[in-house]
């Protein structure tokens, strides 16, 4: 944020976004209702969780008659519990970014090496992690140590190593349904990045991409989806670069195909309708 300040960037705090004025003749949003505060707005990116839009849908009047946007009410939303801590030691992590499964039936978790992916954290003589759980809903209702030990126990199962470290710090951060619930037919309640107002965006884990990325990292691409799209129709700036994700391996591909297979055969059966989509 730092960074975004020093290229003129302004954050205001504890406002809420209420409702946007349309312009009429350009279907364009010209301003927005914040709190009882109006901002001009030559371009407009939401760029929020699935929880937050839901609210800001419901309580616009200009969003609520859009169907695109009614759609994503349909959407459900899970919980998500993020932990950093800095532990008194160096670990070694063969892998930076780390999917596990497998600890607790209840959630499934990440883990990541923030010395090795942050440059802030690089010559940090101590480990520094973050672990991501999802589907978090009975460890957001534990206290900041019972999460630490809850952590220290699952890094533990993945890395022998773990056992022996101590936590030096922690910041624990709790996101009550903020996180897109992906179950089967979620896909066609999502909606794109462009909307049917010229100059507004949508960025997040509940926007459709062609990436390929989900979760946190689809909520970051999408992000720089929408900067360029603004740059695009403002005609000003520069053009963010998006890495491609790397090509699914031969058994993914192989899924894929069977899939598009099976979906071509099921629109051709009758009742079609009624399979999931």
């Amino acid at each position: 944020m730092d960074l975004l300040r020093t290229k003129g960037c302004r954050f205001l705090h504890n406002r809420k976004l209420m409702d946007f004025f349309i312009d009429e003749e350009t279907g364009c949003i010209s301003d927005l209702v914040c709190s009882n505060e109006i901002y001009k707005a030559d371009a407009v990116i939401l760029a929020v969780g699935v929880s937050t839009i839901q609210e800001i849908i419901k309580d616009s009047a200009a969003l609520c008659t859009s169907k695109e946007f009614l759609k994503v009410l349909k959407l459900a939303g899970i919980d998500v519990l993020s932990a950093k801590l800095f532990l008194d030691r160096k670990v070694n992590i063969p892998q930076a970014s780390n999917a596990c499964s497998g600890n607790d039936d209840s959630f499934g978790w990440t883990f990541f090496n923030l010395n090795a992916l942050h440059d802030e954290h690089k010559e940090s003589p101590v480990t520094v992690i973050q672990a991501d759980f999802y589907y978090a809903s009975e460890l957001l209702r534990l206290g900041d140590d019972e999460v630490v030990k809850k952590v220290m126990t699952c890094l533990s199962q993945c890395i022998k190593d773990f056992e022996t470290a101590s936590v030096m710090d922690k910041q624990i951060e709790r996101f009550p349904k903020s996180m897109t619930h992906f179950f089967p037919g979620s896909y066609k309640h999502m909606m794109r990045g462009s909307t049917s107002f010229p100059n507004l965006f949508a960025a997040g884990d509940w926007i459709k991409t062609r990436h390929g990325s989900w979760g946190q990292e689809k909520s970051y691409v999408t992000g720089l989806e929408a900067a360029n799209r603004v740059v695009d129709f403002l005609g000003d700036g520069n053009f963010a670069k998006i890495i491609p994700v790397e090509e699914d391996e031969p058994h993914i591909q192989a899924l894929r195909s069977l899939n598009r297979s099976f979906n071509e055969i099921r629109t051709q059966l009758p009742f079609s309708g009624y399979f999931l989509q």
